[in-house]
């Protein structure tokens, strides 16, 4: 097969040419179109259910909706994980499930399950799935920019006004773009019109709070009253009795007393006004904002979907479909994070490819020679580009640093072909098709068991599971896939356009390789002399390296600098909206002083779709930083992140935690933290949990390396508790529900119908004022109707005391738990948990039922490390194997296995000496690493033997072999160290995560090269020389 693929080659010299152009179109048109992002999407497959109890406290949700809702999502087709948070009002229940499960498929069966979960929970509970999104699909934020109004009750209408136009105008535009899921609106102020009932016009008017609601919903309302025929025409009776504005609201009757008409006007103020807020936004530590986040859809094409928002703003901000003034200003977008990413890798991927054509042309002494080579290097490319489109993998930094990784490696067959074929014309001074044919078929037959030893070392990465898995995966399938499509340009193109470009002629003599030829005799042969010397050398590098090893500290994968801002602060269960906003707007001031944070947006609370439980006391800051050749305060973002986290230190009453937009969403739906590292103690009681956590935490704090630490607030809320009197209410003949139904609506308010505006949809709230409800004494002094007609004071049916409760409940597995999250910086975070265990087990009594479990990047890491210890021993099986069929010995093939130790020595020196941990992409570094080093072992050995073949004594072959092959060994491990050199230098983000990988493959590239060329030899001499041995015993 192969010897027919490169005749046919030689042989149809213009349908090679044809297919070239073929690639190159295909290519070309491949690269345009192909999805891009910045990273693969790493998280889970995964179902949000929020449900809203309007009223409900924590210990409510979680008994009447959360506990319901988990027992029926339990058994769920591939259901892996079930985690719930349980809030006022609020309920968030996550379900994980197995990653090959499809979205909508389990989306489907969780919608199934919640028809049935509907007949369990109150009747008032609203429940609905979230979004069809993922953490990376907020990929565009943005705010509304106007003209703020001075004076105070000004900017609340301005703000209710803009907060309109987002969730009726600009909202619905972005909704209606392919590609995009749903728009998170956030800040100002929700529209609602108010009907404050003043009780004591209840009293005169002997009327009832119930009263007020049914004539509200009786009197806005519209009819159908089918058709009528009259004559030869037929006509739709339509009945229309909608309130249309606040006089009709007014002119509602409630009742008739001797013939005079009671109105609403009489019992009740009517108004335009504002929902109750839990949350709110502001834009630099200046004024409140209102804006929104676009999620693009699960699946789809970030670059396009980004295009056709910002094509809309452009849109948007153009016409007249905004009030004048207004504009939509983006403070964050995803394609910035995807133009940098990818113009890290492609910068490294040019700079690579440019120092592998410099150092063929010193090799090679040949221009012709080095086009040859170098023109197989686009078409590899070009034909990965066509085969990633097929096979559905988009360009993202993991797939495009598989292509920069690969760059030396997918021209190394070109190379050892070009290098013999400019011998052999050399040699012969004839160019014919069968001298062609007989340079690369010596060569080709034994290297393409090394190409394809490469590709399939990085197959079994493809079982990772998790986040490391979908992060590395994409990785492995472009590395792999581009080492085939070399293989196939060296057998079908590369032969072809030798024929077409390489002429006869003496080779010029190469000073360079001349000294070097001479310098590697003379050493070769004084490792030959003294091999147990070399040996021993050998092994104490290899026991220094296994001794570094353990010590090296281990983490999960290196934080990626996204060049952009997230932090998270929580103050105390139970503070009020304002004193929440007034602290977020002294922390944005602090920020905002550091010049390198361009741009700086707060959330505080809830304002848009619940897709995270965050009540009034967290607030959550996303940003954008100016470019790195900006920055004055600090020269690197750890550094920039101390320096802000020691200007706010002495904000009193609150926890923080620094990350980045991705990162931080990736975290916490994947693990459910928004920190690296969180520690999870399960128990029953709330009290217990709350008490451990704290001593926990104190030990947690003391370590080195701990920053960031937050304890999750399960507690401290201030509660007024209503508890009814049963005697009492049996007394007056009342149920539970008469007066409850007051304290609901009477207190909290209650939507009892929807004011229409055109299109637009508002609540009406029915709700006593905020001077009769906003105290203990105002709500004792409440009345509640009897049956017996006269009415009775709150004070005397319920107790009215103030009480500390949760303030959120958490629940994963079906029990409760309470988080301690923490960033670990300046370790490794291996070294930091295994302290952190210790001391806790040490200093922390647990009591039975309690026990403690480790996630976040700990947990990833650990699952990573395990799988890994099954893979690489798969991997060198696997290696063996092709060793094997290559050359029919089980002693040559485990001769070449020597390579894998002598790569390992320099792998584990340059993370030691380079300061970085091993990490799992340091571990894809080694996996990677035993295939590049096992091909120039293959090269090297088949030479030897094929000169033993042919007649030469062993010394001689060795020797002569060596000589001959040093060259391409040399180019082949050359182009491939430069071709990873630019990623150690590289400063965009993603390069943190390629750098690792990078370091193990260069070092350990440098020191297999040098001891496969000096140690190989001694050993393949020992162990020819014991099979002469044994061959020339029976003749003596």
């Amino acid at each position: 097969m192969i010897d027919k693929l490169i005749r046919f080659s030689l042989r149809e010299r213009l349908l090679v040419i044809i297919i070239i152009i073929l690639v190159m179109a295909a290519g070309i048109y491949s690269f345009l179109t192909i999805p891009i992002d910045a990273f693969p999407d790493v998280t889970s497959v995964q179902v949000e259910i929020l449900a809203s109890a309007p009223g409900y406290s924590p210990y409510e949700v979680e008994k009447f909706v959360t506990f319901p809702l988990e027992t029926t999502l339990r058994g769920l087709p591939r259901l892996t994980q079930l985690r719930s948070i349980s809030r006022a009002g609020l309920s968030v229940v996550t379900a994980v499930f197995e990653d090959k499960t499809d979205l909508y498929f389990a989306r489907q069966q969780a919608f199934e399950r919640l028809t049935e979960a509907k007949e369990k929970v109150p009747e008032q509970v609203e429940i609905t799935l979230g979004p069809i999104a993922t953490p990376m699909g907020e990929i565009y934020q943005y705010t509304l920019e106007g003209k703020l109004p001075a004076e105070e009750k000004e900017q609340v209408r301005y703000l209710t006004d803009l907060r309109t136009i987002q969730d009726w105008v600009v909202a619905p535009f972005f909704k209606s773009l392919p590609g995009v899921s749903d728009v998170n609106s956030f800040g100002g102020y929700i529209k609602q019109y108010l009907i404050k009932v003043q009780p004591e016009q209840l009293l005169r008017y002997n009327l009832t709070l119930h009263d007020i609601v049914e004539a509200i919903q009786n009197n806005n309302l519209n009819a159908g009253g089918n058709i009528i025929e009259r004559g030869e025409q037929q006509f739709i009776v339509r009945g229309v009795g909608l309130f249309r504005n606040l006089d009709d609201i007014n002119e509602t009757v409630l009742k008739t007393d001797h013939g005079a008409q009671v109105t609403l006007r009489d019992v009740a103020l009517v108004e335009e006004g504002q929902a109750i807020r839990q949350g709110g936004a502001l834009k630099n530590g200046e004024a409140e904002t209102v804006g929104g986040i676009v999620l693009m859809l699960a699946g789809e094409n970030s670059r396009e979907v980004a295009r056709r928002i910002e094509k809309k703003v452009a849109e948007i901000n153009d016409s007249q479909l905004l009030p004048s003034g207004l504009k939509i200003v983006p403070f964050y977008k995803r394609t910035e994070i995807v133009t940098a990413s990818i113009r890290t890798i492609v910068e490294a991927l040019l700079l690579g490819a440019l120092f592998v054509i410099i150092v063929l042309f010193i090799f090679l002494r040949s221009f012709r020679s080095s086009l040859v080579v170098v023109l197989s290097l686009p078409l590899t490319i070009l034909l990965t580009f066509i085969v990633m489109k097929e096979v559905g993998l988009t360009a993202n930094l993991m797939t495009l640093g598989g292509l920069a990784i690969s760059i030396g490696m997918i021209i190394d067959a070109s190379i050892i072909q070009v290098e013999n074929t400019q011998r052999y014309l050399a040699e012969t001074g004839v160019k014919d098709e069968s001298i062609f044919f007989q340079a690369i078929a010596e060569v080709r037959k034994p290297s393409i068991f090394g190409e394809l030893i490469i590709a399939l070392t990085f197959l079994p990465l493809l079982s990772l599971q998790g986040l490391e898995g979908k992060m590395f995966s994409p990785l492995a399938l472009s590395l792999s896939i581009a080492i085939l499509c070399s293989l196939a340009i060296s057998l079908v193109i590369t032969p072809g356009l030798s024929y077409l470009l390489l002429k006869p002629r003496l080779e010029k003599e190469n000073g360079l390789m001349v000294r070097l030829n001479k310098f590697y005799s003379l050493i070769l042969q004084f490792t030959l002399q003294h091999g147990l010397l070399v040996v021993v050398i050998m092994i104490g590098l290899l026991s220094a390296a296994i001794y570094l090893a353990p010590h090296l500290g281990r983490e999960f994968i290196p934080i990626m600098d996204e060049g952009a801002f997230d932090m998270d602060f929580q103050m105390l269960p139970g503070v009020s909206l304002n004193q929440a906003m007034s602290t977020t707007r002294e922390i944005e001031r602090r920020l905002k002083n550091f010049p390198e944070l361009e741009t700086i947006v707060s959330r505080t609370g809830q304002t848009g779709l619940a897709l995270e439980a965050r009540g009034v006391e967290k607030t959550g800051f996303v940003g954008s930083l100016r470019p790195r050749s900006e920055w004055v305060s600090a020269r690197t973002r750890e550094e920039l992140t101390d320096k802000m986290r020691q200007a706010i230190y002495d904000i009193p009453g609150i926890s923080f935690s620094f990350s980045q937009p991705i990162a931080c969403r990736i975290d916490e739906l994947v693990a459910g933290t928004r920190a690296q590292l969180i520690i999870k103690l399960f128990g029953d009681d709330l009290e217990i949990l709350k008490n451990k956590a704290e001593e926990i935490s104190r030990i947690v704090s003391q370590l080195p390396g701990a920053t960031d630490l937050v304890v999750e607030r399960i507690s401290g809320q201030p509660y007024i508790i209503i508890e009814l009197d049963r005697g009492s209410l049996k007394k007056f003949g009342l149920r539970a529900a008469d007066v409850l139904g007051l304290v609901e609506t009477a207190i909290g308010g209650k939507a009892v119908t929807t004011m229409y505006e055109g299109e637009r949809m508002f609540d009406l709230v029915v709700r006593y004022p905020e001077d009769k409800r906003n105290s203990i004494d105002n709500l004792k002094e409440l009345l509640i109707d009897t049956p017996a007609g006269y009415r009775l004071p709150l004070g005397q049916l319920a107790r009215i005391d103030l009480e500390e409760g949760p303030a959120q409940i958490s629940r994963e597995a079906g029990f409760r738990r309470i988080g301690i999250e923490v960033n670990v910086s300046n370790r490794d975070l291996s070294g930091f948990v295994a302290e952190a265990q210790q001391k806790i087990k040490e200093q922390v009594n647990l009591p039975a039922g309690y026990r403690l479990e480790w996630g976040g990047q700990f947990e990833n890491q650990q699952r990573a490390m395990r799988r890994l210890a099954v893979i690489v021993p798969l991997t060198i099986g696997l290696i063996f194997f092709l060793l094997f069929s290559t050359f029919d010995s089980f002693k040559l093939a485990g001769l070449v296995l020597l390579n894998l130790p002598f790569a390992l020595i320099g792998g584990v020196f340059s993370l030691w000496i380079s300061g970085l941990y091993l990490s799992v992409p340091a571990s894809v570094g080694f996996i990677a690493l035993m295939g590049i080093a096992v091909l120039n072992g293959v090269v090297l050995i088949s030479y030897f033997q094929q000169l033993l073949a042919e007649g030469q004594p062993l010394q001689t072959a060795i020797i002569l072999g060596g000589q001959r092959r040093l060259r391409p060994v040399l180019m082949t491990a050359i182009t491939t160290l430069l071709g990873l050199f630019p990623l150690l230098f590289a400063q965009g983000p993603g390069a943190e995560v390629q750098r690792p990988l990078a370091v193990v493959v260069i070092g350990g590239l440098v020191t297999s090269t040098i001891l496969t060329l000096l140690v190989l030899p001694v050993f393949y001499q020992w162990l020819m020389k014991k099979k002469t041995t044994k061959k020339s015993q029976p003749d003596q």
